[in-house]
Formats: structure tokens, C-alpha cells, sequence
């Protein structure tokens, strides 16, 4: 069955059902020698237009070799060291300036001239005053989905400088050369280019710095395509390909259409901890333009990174009826210009809450639109609180929500200076801007979180009374409550040997990789007995191969726990799959970078076995088992 053929929409969590292939597990039904069978399903979601700027280009099925990095045998200081003794600049001869390191064809549609940043402005600089999210500028490159995760980074600067340097620049030790750190498939791996950037009329053309002389977000942009292959590479992604490569976390993905019921505390305590965080809104039928601008100023299929999360105080500062009797007279004027044309409705909303017809004349309306306004507050917000969201587009201009707490909106008009400051309130075209959480949930309907360690899938009830800096609140990284041991394997699915498939291909699902963890319950003091495990898996050298056609199959896994007369590493046979139920599997194979899943079970012995869909579909993966470990 062709990919077409098996796609409905670009749904994330669509379930596709595919009812000619069937996978076998335990239940009662037709029995054969006392073993009991069952027809089911496996579930396949593919994503044909991912939801990140997702670019579809044209390329011819070449040859399919390994592509990816070679890594330099020399490191940076070396290469800078010789630079400064032969005084002479550093050319990367992995990355040429030319249009293959832009178009995997050679082909573009203007003339680029590649320059280095001395040639391009005076006194260039890596950082002015330090880097941060409004530094960033998009350009003609379609990727929003690392620009956002590159947002979030500059929000703490401790494991921003693992991924950018700090010993490097254009002034002391200056050869032209530059380094940055990604995590790759299990480690991190260092990239050296050189500072020569492609350009159109005397101006960057990619990712750039708001301040003219600062240029590491280009050198950054440019060593992340180097590392998938050229520029071209990056032009469509889902962002948390780029958030776990910039931390080597793991990701959890949350549909806001069906979210957990404590989904402000999830997002809440995974800001707290200094989790990076992305959202996006897919569209709910094909065929919706790509980064399309919708009436409320949000864009679709577009990523946005999530830079704070907090609750204010509204109840003290909600303007009263009896304080608006001392208005200036500069501000009368201009309320009665901006309400004369609304002042029907408004006595039409005024009869329903009681305010007397006589009260509405024009030399009211401040007292009037003053107590409706904490009528409608108090409202929407009963507990006198309100819980936000403040989002950056990286684009990182006037495109930004239009509704309620956007900038200058009204509703901050009841928050006292003292909140004001403390959330380091201002109203620029920069991109940046505020929602209610309840708007949040109604408008995005995806949220991908990616913590350093999985602390943010403790999905718990419980108040945290830290107070968040203005920053975006990372202050309680320090106070983990869990301890994980992490195992990791690399894999892959041989045609004939090791792809199976997934078990609706019954016949060949065994031979499937399989791996086997043994839980037990370190936590004493729970009442639960039971033991939490998340389970990623990631299909590697996909982007790297982007130029010769290859894209990203669906992938997943499924669980099973060992009998107990079975031992442990011993492989499991097309027998046992026949009789025996899995005891947890993914919800849907998808064909992005990598799945993961929570699942808490009972201790024991458990089996993973990642697969394709598709039976005979090569291709190399990592697995990441996380589990909980003994405090000591």
C-alpha cells in the first residue's frame, strides 16, 4: 500500500486504520490447542505535510549512501592555532561557499555572494550585550521549527554555551573559524565552520541577528545545516528534532485537543525546571496554507516557542467604580472619542448588569467602562488570578495574537506595577506576547516539551509555591524529586534480517530487534507499586539524506511483559506473538524523528521491540529507555 494511500490528513494523533492487516493477540475467541487468538489493528498516522513550515520538495531517487558529517580529525583550537601561525583565515573545505551548500541541486533562484562578516559590516561581534530570544531574525529559510527551539535555548545560558562556545569571536584569537556543539544520536558532536555567510545585496539572507554587527545566530544556523547537510536540509522540521539536538533531552508531545486535566500545571512545572517548550496549530483538514495568518494574528503550521508560564493577581489591581471619579483631563477625551461609536451596545450590555440608562451619558462612559470592565473580570477570573502564557514567534516582528492580554490590550490595565515589573511587561513588535492559558488551549493544538531528563512527565496535582523570575521562572531545577537511569541502544532494521515490521506482519514481527529491562520499584514511600518508564525511540541519518529523496517512515514500538518461566534475554518467538497480548505500545506509528512514551508498570521483566510499520524497511535507530533509580 502506497504512502498516499494510507494518509487521511496530517494529523499527529489521526489514527488511520488500515483494515486488510491484522496482528494477532490474546483474548477469548477461537482457541487452538487450549491458545486463544485475536484479529486487531496496529495504528499508523502519517504525517504527509508536517506542521512546522514543512517545505515539499521534488528530488530524483539517486543512490543511498551514509551520508552525514565526517567529523574534522582535528578539533577547534588546533585548527584556529594553525590559522593564526600561517596568519591566514580559515575555509572550510566541508562546507564550500558555494550553491550546493544551499541547494542540493546546485540551483537557486538568485545569485548568493558568500562573505565573511568583516567584508559584510564594521566591528562585527559573536554577542552584543549577551544573546537572547529577540535577537533572532528568520530569513528566507523556512526554519521556524529550529529558530524557536533556539529561542528557548537563550533562556538558560548553561546549556546554551554547551551548544555555543563562549571561547570565540572577531576580536582576540580571530581566524575565521567558529565551533558549536549538537547532540547526535547519543553523544554530542562538535561542527567547525568557517564565518563566511551567504548574501544578496550587501545583506544576510538566513538567520540573523536584530542587532546589525552580532552574528552568532547566522554562524549558529550555519553550522546546524552543515550538520544535516546543507541549508536545505533545514527548509521544513518539527521543532522537537531541533529541541532534543540543542539539549539531547527527551520530548514529550501532549494534543491539546484531548489534554490532560492538569495541563497548565505540566506546562507550568516543565517552565520551572528550564524544559524547553514549543506549541503550534495544525489545522483540522488538509489543504490549509502553510503559515497562513489567521484574524487573531497566529499563524498555522507555524512554531512557536513558549518562553513563560505564570499566574497574576488580579483582584487587587481590577479598577474600581469609586477610583475613576479623579480622571485627568487628557483622559476623558480620549475615552469618550474611542467609546462614542459603541455607546447603543454599550447600554445595551450596561441593562443586563444593572447600570441605570441615566449613568450611561457620555460624561459616564470612563465610570461605566470602568465598572463593566471589573465585571467582566471578575467574570472570567472568580479567584481574582489569571493563568498566562507568553509565546515568542521567532519571525520576530508585529505578528503576534490580536485577542485578549495581547500587547496593550485592556486587560492590563488591571494588573498592579508591582506584577507589571515582575513580569518584565513590554509592548514591542518583537514578536513576543501574552494569552490566558484558556485562549492557549482553544487556539494551539499541539505542545512538544523537552526536558534534559523525563522529571517533566510527572504529571502531578500538587501546588508549587516557587516564585518565577522574569526570565521565565527556572528556579526549581535544584528540587527533582526523581532519580533516572538511562539505558540507550543502537539498532537497526535489516531487510531480510531484522525489519519485521510491526505485528500486524505476524510472520515476520520476531525478528524485530528486541530488548528486555528489568523494573523494580525504587520509591519506598509511594502507594502505587508501580514503576515509571519512558521510551523513545528515533530514527537516525534521515535529514542527512534528505538530498537523495529519503524521508522519515513510521515508526514505533511495542511492549510485552516476560513470563516468568521465560528468561530474560532470550528472544522472544513468532509463537509467543501468536498467544500472548502486548502489555503497551505506542498509540500510533508516526513517521517523525522519534516517538516516545510514559508508561508506568508493575515491576518485572518487560521486552521492547522497536519496529517500522512496514515490514523490509531498513533504516538505523537509537532507543532510550528511562528508568526510575534508587535515591541516595
Amino acid at each position: 500500500m502506497s504512502s498516499s494511500e494510507m494518509v487521511e490528513e496530517p494529523s499527529v494523533y489521526k489514527l488511520k486504520e488500515t483494515g486488510e492487516r491484522h496482528c494477532r493477540c490474546y483474548k477469548h475467541g477461537d482457541h487452538q490447542d487450549g491458545k486463544f487468538l485475536l484479529d486487531g489493528v496496529e495504528s499508523i498516522s502519517l504525517q504527509k505535510s508536517t506542521y512546522y513550515s514543512r517545505v515539499a520538495n521534488e528530488y530524483t531517487q539517486k543512490r543511498i549512501v551514509k551520508g552525514g558529517l565526517k567529523i574534522p580529525k582535528k578539533g577547534f583550537r588546533t585548527l584556529r592555532d594553525e590559522c593564526i601561525k600561517a596568519n591566514k583565515l580559515y575555509q572550510d573545505p566541508q562546507f564550500p561557499p558555494n550553491e550546493y551548500s544551499i541547494n542540493f541541486e546546485g540551483v537557486t533562484r538568485r545569485s548568493y555572494v558568500w562573505k565573511r562578516p568583516n567584508d559584510i559590516i564594521q566591528d562585527p561581534r559573536f554577542f552584543v550585550d549577551g544573546a537572547t530570544r529577540f535577537d533572532i531574525q528568520q530569513g528566507e529559510l523556512g526554519d521556524c521549527w529550529l529558530l524557536a527551539a533556539v529561542c528557548n535555548l537563550t533562556l538558560n545560558p548553561g546549556l546554551f554555551h554547551v551548544v555555543v562556545p563562549r571561547d570565540q569571536g572577531f576580536t582576540q584569537l580571530y581566524a575565521g573559524i567558529f565551533h558549536f556543539k549538537f547532540w547526535q544520536y547519543g553523544k554530542w558532536q562538535e561542527v567547525i565552520v568557517d564565518d563566511m555567510l551567504p548574501t544578496h545585496n550587501g545583506r544576510l539572507v538566513f538567520m540573523h541577528s536584530k542587532t546589525k554587527n552580532e552574528f552568532w545566530c547566522a554562524l549558529l544556523e550555519k553550522a546546524y545545516a552543515k550538520l544535516y547537510g546543507g541549508y536545505e536540509a533545514l527548509r521544513g522540521g518539527n521543532i522537537n528534532e531541533s529541541m532534543v539536538d540543542l539539549t539531547g533531552g527527551v520530548v514529550e508531545m501532549i494534543d491539546l485537543r484531548d489534554p490532560p486535566s492538569n495541563m497548565f500545571s505540566i506546562l507550568n512545572k516543565a517552565n520551572r525546571r528550564g524544559a524547553l517548550i514549543g506549541c503550534a496549530i495544525e489545522p483540522d483538514h488538509p489543504g490549509v496554507e502553510t503559515e497562513g495568518i489567521l484574524p487573531n494574528g497566529l499563524i498555522m503550521r507555524h512554531a512557536y516557542s513558549v518562553t513563560r508560564v505564570t499566574t497574576v493577581d488580579i483582584a487587587s489591581a481590577a479598577p474600581k467604580l469609586q477610583e475613576q471619579k479623579n480622571l485627568t483631563p487628557m483622559s476623558k477625551p480620549h475615552l469618550q472619542g474611542a467609546l462614542a461609536t459603541m455607546n447603543k451596545s454599550l447600554l445595551g450590555v450596561a441593562s443586563t448588569v444593572g447600570v441605570a440608562s441615566s449613568h450611561m451619558g457620555m460624561s459616564h462612559i470612563p465610570q461605566t467602562l470602568a465598572f463593566l470592565t471589573n465585571w467582566n473580570l471578575n467574570l472570567a477570573f472568580p479567584e481574582g488570578k489569571a493563568d498566562l502564557v507568553r509565546l515568542h514567534n521567532p519571525w520576530g516582528n508585529e505578528a503576534e495574537w490580536k485577542g485578549s492580554w495581547s500587547d496593550k490590550s485592556s486587560e492590563w490595565a488591571t494588573i498592579s506595577p508591582e506584577e507589571k515589573q515582575r513580569l518584565g511587561l513590554t509592548f514591542d513588535d518583537d514578536g513576543e506576547f501574552w494569552m490566558s492559558f484558556k485562549d492557549f488551549s482553544e487556539n494551539f493544538t499541539t505542545v512538544e516539551i523537552c526536558d534534559v531528563t523525563p522529571e517533566v512527565f510527572d504529571y502531578d496535582d500538587s501546588d508549587d509555591e516557587d516564585d518565577d523570575d522574569e526570565n521565565g521562572g527556572q528556579k526549581a531545577a535544584d528540587s527533582v524529586q526523581r532519580k533516572w537511569r538511562r539505558l540507550m541502544y543502537e539498532g537497526a532494521w535489516v531487510s531480510h534480517q531484522t525489519a519485521g515490521g510491526c505485528r500486524n506482519f505476524i510472520d515476520t514481527f520476531a525478528t524485530n530487534p528486541q530488548y528486555t529491562v528489568d523494573l523494580e520499584d525504587p520509591d519506598e514511600d509511594d502507594d502505587d507499586d508501580l514503576c515509571t518508564i519512558v521510551v523513545s525511540l528515533m530514527q537516525k541519518n534521515v535529514r542527512q539524506l534528505k538530498r537523495y529523496g529519503v524521508d522519515y517512515v513510521p515508526i514505533g514500538f511495542t511492549i510485552y511483559k516476560l513470563p516468568e518461566d521465560q528468561q530474560s534475554g532470550q528472544k522472544l518467538d513468532k509463537e509467543f506473538f501468536k498467544y500472548n497480548a502486548s502489555y503497551a505500545k505506542v498509540p500510533f506509528f508516526l513517521n517523525t524523528r522519534e516517538v516516545t512514551t510514559r508508561f508506568s508498570f508493575p515491576p518485572g521483566s518487560y521486552v521492547i521491540i522497536p519496529s517500522t510499520f512496514e515490514p523490509e524497511t531498513p533504516g538505523e535507530f537509537l532507543l532510550r529507555i528511562f528508568t526510575e533509580a534508587k535515591r541516595r
